[in-house]
């Protein structure tokens, strides 16, 4: 049997999830539509995909509408990572849910699938997706590749798959055919003027979309696109999975260990935005400092470069891939919320002339990340960068990202606000089709 038909047999067999499992979920389900919402009108590049993919069908727009099911999954995904605000798989670089929640929200659409069974193809498609990353044996950037998507492309035709009751080998079909539709190369990280960075997900939605409901309808993928020979771990890693990352699955969720965000930005720069609020809390002023040289581990180098880019960000969604822009911020303005990156923020010339003296001295595996900062009276000091807030999914209370879905509800269409406070009650209704009429309306 190939692996990656034994992953899906065992997955497919699950039916209920442990409390903490579905715990995770359901704040993952909400915290991941909450950041969608807001996108919708603070990412003018996720526009066009609801633009091009509103018409008839079963499935809703977070922007208003209704659209096919594959086509709805790519235009709100193209919302899932335009702000960088989804909860992360630290452990392994990973963004699961951006990719499994649009997908099969258009599917429970289509389907008519309840909220319970919902939950559990959305944990099994994170839990997958979170396996695989862990599986690798090596960094998929030194080949060339920018992963995380890629993965949670994977997971989610599994999730998928379990959603619509397939066969464990039509979700190994599923599988296959998600990954002959996407890939995506490690060029994003140096092309800061492509909106890809922020809309990618979207496309791995898709892929997942349809081909599950090709697998469904009798289409055949390759036999074991997880681990055989150029298949995805091979490609992504030049060596199979290790099989050990798969133990345990169907019982134990990875889900669990997802991490929830406070602040709109790349995982990677929180560290320095720890280190900005503690300078501010210590009273030191900005002014003061003549430089700041960050020591990062990979592949956090991508946050300086292109430097010029910045230090001096021209997009929302570059601004939040920049250390110097996001130290600076936090030193002068404190903890960043959703306005800190939109245009206004990112043009203050104090921001920005601190930014300007904020350099990466060194990137590699196993140094100590710090910043080096010199003061212009001549002194210096070698900061560690503190550990910045986490709140695993399993065991946060919603209370502690009450914040930010104010803040993100703030942005998000006022369409949304019955299916949001809907997925805040502990026990979800039968039925999520009421709660997405006004959004279809729109």
């Amino acid at each position: 049997m190939s692996l990656t038909r034994d992953i899906a047999g065992r997955a497919l067999e699950v039916d209920a999830l442990p409390p903490r499992a579905r715990h995770a979920a359901r704040l993952s389900l909400l915290d991941g539509l909450a950041t969608m919402g807001a996108a919708v009108t603070l990412e003018p590049a996720a526009r066009p995909f609801a633009q091009m993919a509103r018409g008839p069908g079963a499935s809703t727009l977070l922007a208003g509408g209704t659209a096919p099911p594959g086509l709805a999954a790519l235009a709100n995904g193209a919302l899932s990572h335009a702000l960088d605000f989804e909860d992360t798989f630290d452990a392994a670089g990973l963004h699961p849910n951006a990719v499994a929640i649009p997908a099969l929200l258009a599917l429970a659409e289509l389907e008519g699938t309840a909220p319970e069974r919902l939950l559990v193809a959305l944990a099994l498609a994170c839990d997958v997706s979170c396996r695989i990353g862990l599986s690798l044996g090596a960094d998929p950037a030194a080949r060339g590749w920018y992963h995380p998507p890629m993965i949670a492309a994977a997971g989610a035709a599994l999730g998928a798959a379990h959603l619509l009751r397939l066969s464990p080998d039509q979700a190994t079909s599923a599988i296959s055919l998600a990954l002959t539709q996407f890939s995506l190369t490690d060029a994003l990280k140096r092309s800061p003027a492509s909106d890809l960075r922020a809309v990618r997900d979207g496309f791995a939605a898709r892929a997942a979309v349809e081909a599950a409901l090709l697998a469904r309808a009798g289409v055949t993928g390759t036999g074991d696109p997880l681990a055989e020979p150029g298949g995805l771990v091979h490609l992504l890693a030049g060596a199979p999975p290790d099989p050990a990352a798969f133990d345990g699955l169907g019982r134990t969720f990875h889900g669990e260990e997802v991490t929830l965000k406070l602040w709109p930005c790349c995982r990677g720069t929180h560290p320095a935005i720890a280190l900005g609020l503690s300078l501010a809390a210590e009273g030191r002023a900005p002014e003061q400092l003549e430089s700041a040289a960050f020591t990062l581990n990979p592949p956090d180098d991508m946050l300086f470069h292109p430097l010029a880019d910045r230090q001096r960000p021209q997009s929302a969604i570059g601004s939040k891939f920049s250390i110097p822009y996001a130290f600076a911020h936090a030193w002068l303005h404190g903890a960043p919320d959703l306005r800190a990156f939109q245009p206004e923020a990112r043009q203050h010339p104090e921001t920005l002339r601190l930014a300007a003296k904020i350099t990466l001295q060194d990137c590699a595996a196993g140094l100590r990340i710090s910043a080096l900062l010199r003061f212009n009276d001549g002194g210096q000091e070698v900061r560690p960068l503190p550990a910045p807030p986490r709140l695993p999914a399993g065991t946060t209370r919603q209370e502690e990202i009450a914040g930010k879905l104010a803040d993100c509800l703030r942005h998000a269409p006022e369409a949304m606000a019955p299916l949001l406070c809907a997925l805040e009650a502990e026990r979800l209704p039968a039925d999520l089709s009421p709660l997405l009429a006004p959004l279809r309306a729109a």
